[in-house]
């Protein structure tokens, strides 16, 4: 537990202190604004230190079944992957963590119900 709350953390960390964005060599000539884009490896480093910490979470802690133990690592994902979304003012993976996260929620339910 103790090794993947810690890659969860650094995750957290690391998108927090970087977030994936950078500035483009170019600007929006009508409003005269930098352009932004996201930095796909730094963004796939914080993405897989989350997921990786969650599964290692949710396998070390002893579940009743495999759906409560898919449920807290779709829990613990998405709202990994929300807060990077986040810090990177990114929309589309904020609304994918949060989807994620709803998921989780949604088979937990459903692990409780057919227990």
């Amino acid at each position: 537990m103790r090794k993947g709350l810690l890659l969860y953390f650094i995750g957290l960390g690391v998108s927090i202190v970087k977030p994936p964005v950078e500035r483009l060599a170019c600007m929006d000539l009508s409003t005269g604004k930098v352009m932004m884009g996201i930095n796909y490896p730094l963004l796939l480093l914080e993405l897989g230190l989350i997921f990786i910490g969650s599964y290692l979470m949710a396998s070390t802690h002893k579940f009743k079944n495999a759906h409560a133990m898919s449920s807290f690592m779709s829990l613990a994902s998405g709202v990994g992957a929300a807060l990077i979304g986040l810090s990177a003012n990114s929309l589309v993976i904020s609304l994918f963590g949060i989807v994620l996260a709803a998921l989780g929620l949604i088979l937990y339910k459903f692990s409780r119900w057919f227990s």
